[in-house]
C-alpha cells in the first residue's frame, strides 16, 4: 500500500502498485488489456526514470479524451505498407503508444536483417518518453533515431520574443548500444518541456529564465503564464527552433502524416541502424565506453554524465513519489464502473 506523507502532499507508491493503478483506469475508460499494459509500463518507467512530467500525470488525460482522434484506448496499430527497408505503420487515430512498440520493432528488425531500417507512424496521438523508444530499438541490438511532432494547432512553441507560438516541442531521441548503459539522448526541443512546466504549475515552482513567453510576448518565469496564452521558447534560440521545424519536416511532412484524410495530423519516424553494420559491434560499444570515460574525466566542480546516465542512476529508486491529489484521482479512475 501506498504511504502517505502529510507534511509534503506526496504519496510513495510501490511501482507494482502503480502500474496496477495505470492499468485499471485504462481499461475501464475502454483499453484493450494489451494496450492498458503497454500504456501503464511506459509512464510508470518514465517516473521511475526521473520524468514525472511522462509519468503517472498523463493518465486521468488520457481517460478523459478516451475514444477522440489521437487518444483511441482500443485502436490496434497495423503495418499498412512496406516496401524493402521502409515501413508505415498507421495508429488508426489511437494513443500513439501501441503504434511506437510496432514501429520500433519494424525498423529494428529490418536494420537487423539489411543494416538499415525506417518505420513512419501516421494517425498517432501521443507516444510518451521519447527516450524510452530509444532504448526499446536499443534493447534490439540497433542505433536508434526517434522524431516525433504534430501539426495541429494550437502550437506551443514561439521562435522568440515578439513571435507567436508556430510550432509544437517535436521531442527528439537517440540511442547507441554500449558495454554500460546504452547511450540515449532523449530531448525536447523547447528549453522547457510542457509536462515540466505543467509541474511547475502545480507545485508552484517558478520556470529558468527563458524558458516561456507571457501572452504579451514577454519572458517570464511563471509557469501559469504560459496556461494564460504564454509559449514555451525554444533551447538554444534559433538552433532549437530549427531542428524542431526539422522535426516536423520529417515526421510529419515526409511520412505524410498531416494529410486530408488523416486524423490526428501527427507522425513519428523510427530510424534504425544496425550497429555492427560499419564495424564490429564490440568496437562500436568499447568506443562507446572510451568516450564515457572521458566526459566522466572532464568532471571538476560540476560532475558530467553521458547522455542516458540520469536516467539509469534514477532507476535504483524502488519506490515512485506521486502528488497526493494524482494518487487520490488514480484510485476514482480504477474503482471507476467499466465502460
Amino acid at each position: 500500500m501506498a504511504t502517505i506523507s502529510s507534511r509534503d502532499g506526496f504519496d510513495s507508491l510501490d511501482p507494482a502498485e502503480a502500474r496496477q493503478l495505470a492499468r485499471s483506469a485504462l481499461t475501464r475508460t475502454g483499453a484493450s488489456s494489451s494496450h492498458a499494459v503497454c500504456i501503464a509500463n511506459h509512464v510508470v518507467d518514465a517516473e521511475l526514470a526521473g520524468h514525472p512530467s511522462h509519468g503517472l500525470r498523463l493518465i486521468p488525460g488520457y481517460c478523459e479524451l478516451a475514444g477522440t482522434d489521437g487518444s483511441k484506448l482500443d485502436a490496434e496499430p497495423h503495418v499498412v505498407n512496406a516496401r524493402g527497408a521502409l515501413s508505415v505503420v498507421d495508429a488508426g487515430g489511437g494513443i500513439g503508444y501501441p503504434a511506437l512498440e510496432v514501429a520500433v520493432d519494424a525498423a529494428a528488425t529490418s536494420a537487423l536483417r539489411g543494416g538499415v531500417g525506417a518505420c513512419s507512424v501516421i494517425r498517432c496521438g501521443h507516444a510518451g518518453r521519447a527516450g524510452a523508444w530509444a532504448e526499446r530499438a536499443v534493447e534490439k541490438g540497433v542505433v536508434a533515431i526517434v522524431l516525433l511532432a504534430g501539426a495541429e494547432p494550437p502550437f506551443v512553441m514561439a521562435a522568440g520574443p515578439g513571435s507567436v507560438a508556430s510550432l509544437h516541442t517535436n521531442p527528439i531521441a537517440i540511442g547507441i548500444p554500449a558495454d554500460g548503459p546504452p547511450l540515449i539522448l532523449d530531448i525536447a526541443t523547447s528549453l522547457v518541456a510542457e509536462g515540466k512546466v505543467a509541474i511547475a504549475a502545480s507545485r508552484g515552482t517558478p520556470l529558468p529564465d527563458g524558458a516561456i513567453l507571457s501572452q504579451d510576448g514577454a519572458i517570464t518565469t511563471d509557469p501559469a503564464d504560459f496556461y494564460r496564452g504564454g509559449a514555451l521558447l525554444p533551447f538554444a534560440g534559433h538552433k532549437g527552433f530549427g531542428l524542431a521545424a526539422m522535426v516536423e519536416a520529417l515526421a510529419v511532412s515526409l511520412t505524410g502524416a498531416a494529410a486530408e484524410d488523416r486524423r490526428p495530423p501527427e507522425g513519428a519516424l523510427v530510424i534504425c541502424l544496425n550497429a555492427g553494420g560499419f564495424r564490429p559491434e564490440a568496437e562500436v560499444r568499447a568506443s562507446v565506453e572510451e568516450l564515457r570515460a572521458r566526459l566522466h574525466a572532464s568532471s571538476g566542480e560540476r560532475l558530467v554524465l553521458a547522455p542516458g546516465e540520469p536516467e539509469a542512476l534514477a532507476r535504483v529508486a524502488s519506490t515512485i513519489r506521486v502528488e497526493s491529489a494524482l494518487h487520490v484521482r488514480l484510485r476514482q479512475l480504477a474503482a471507476a464502473p467499466q465502460i
